[in-house]
């Protein structure tokens, strides 16, 4: 891309409630090219923290391990609040979409398995819609259907054509999915990276607009004639979408660069922050086997240790770690991007850069060990946790945007 550079302008990012305070660690510098607006960040300084923060235990938790049947939760795919404080769970393992009220108490129960209007198979997640209604998606993202906020079924859609499977639906009514691309790229030593074609359909599900051939998941091919192995690899590197501030992000993130399309489909935004990748080795690949070991009872491990070195033992490495690990935006429009931990050197708690709806980057901002980020409101983060029981729950955390940027010692 050939790139016009404007005004060299540096930008100062906000530390939070609009304070722009000049901190060099916190620079941004913006230019334009063709109508797409391009902004570098540096990384913020080690150890400094925005000043949001996350209370130390859920205000709300649902799930149990014994009692009745809607606190049963079973490979919860996504959840989200609705306007009124309800809180709307999508229950994969009973094919339900399960709604609370904003204490955690059961008030109703819509879909259920089965093919037919309101039914779900393979659910995968629910979403606003068009102000006055959610949209789910299921069977592989290949089916979606709208309800109205008290679960009445109005209609199901098929994202363009049947190879199509949806990723991401926004509240104005536009809708980002993806189908195979024409081709594979083969990279070395049997490892290869899918192609994904994503499009930007309208509320009907008919495609309006291209977003281009994108990189997806690698894995690694072995065998010969009609036997073939496919193995995903290990520290693979994929591709992540959200929607934010009315635009579809999609994020492949081999590096560290968010690209993000207006309704009409067009690029408008490209967001970067200085990143140093990273080269997996030897010791990495031996604690990534003991996480997975780790989880295992005593007298199994020894066995699954085996198991495991034998099979990445002919399996090569990515050549780098994933830049990031999961992208989201929250309700006032800021970007939230994970940062990607390298095996043995895990955090504490999970550790998110955060920029302001205009992609400058505003500091880290920390969010509670072992959640699954589903929903970051204005006051909240919804999401899903288990415990070492395996049981599941889906928690709001209260979130508190008041506290000043603090900088590392």
């Amino acid at each position: 891309m050939r790139i016009a550079i404007g005004a060299g302008l540096i930008a100062l990012a906000a530390a939070a409630c609009g304070d722009r305070r000049v901190a060099s660690e916190l620079r941004s510098a913006e230019w334009d090219s063709a109508g797409i607006r391009i902004v570098e960040n540096a990384r913020p300084t080690d150890g400094s923290r925005l000043g949001w923060r996350v209370d130390s235990v859920p205000s709300v938790s649902i799930g149990k391990l014994e009692g009745e049947d809607p606190y049963l939760l079973h490979e919860v795919r996504d959840a989200m609040t609705l306007f009124d404080g309800r809180i709307v769970v999508a229950n994969r393992g009973s094919h339900e979409l399960r709604v609370f009220d904003a204490h955690g108490v059961h008030l109703a129960t819509w879909g259920g398995e089965g093919e037919g209007p309101g039914e779900f198979n393979s659910l995968v997640a629910v979403t606003d819609w068009q102000g006055d209604s959610l949209i789910a998606w299921y069977s592989q993202g290949d089916r979606l259907s709208v309800f109205d906020l008290d679960g009445n079924f109005g209609r199901t859609m098929i994202p363009g054509d049947l190879r199509n499977s949806v990723e991401e639906a926004s509240p104005g009514g536009a809708i980002l999915a993806f189908g195979p691309g024409d081709d594979e790229f083969a990279l070395r030593d049997g490892l290869t990276r899918d192609e994904r074609r994503y499009e930007l359909l309208d509320a009907e599900g008919t495609p309006v607009a291209s977003l281009g051939i994108h990189r997806g998941s690698e894995y690694h091919m072995s065998g010969s004639g009609d036997v073939y192995r496919m193995m995903t690899i290990p520290f693979t590197r994929s591709i992540h979408t959200t929607v934010w501030a009315g635009r579809l992000v999609v994020a492949p993130n081999e590096h560290y660069e968010v690209r993000a399309h207006h309704p009409a489909g067009t690029l408008g935004l490209i967001v970067r922050r200085e990143h140093s990748p990273v080269a997996p080795t030897s010791a990495h690949m031996e604690a990534y086997i003991e996480r997975w070991v780790a989880s295992r009872p005593p007298a199994e491990q020894a066995e699954r240790r085996r198991e495991l070195r034998e099979d990445f033992a002919e399996v090569p490495m990515a050549e780098t770690f994933p830049a990031f690990a999961q992208v989201a935006a929250d309700a006032p429009g800021h970007l939230w991007v994970r940062e990607y931990d390298l095996p043995g050197e895990e955090r504490a708690n999970p550790l998110w850069t955060v920029f302001d709806p205009d992609g400058r980057v505003l500091g880290f901002v920390e969010t509670p060990n072992g959640l699954r980020v589903h929903e970051i409101g204005e006051d909240h983060i919804l999401g899903r946790a288990t415990d070492d029981f395996g049981v599941e729950y889906v928690q709001v955390w209260r979130l508190n945007r008041s506290g000043a940027r603090r900088q590392g010692s």
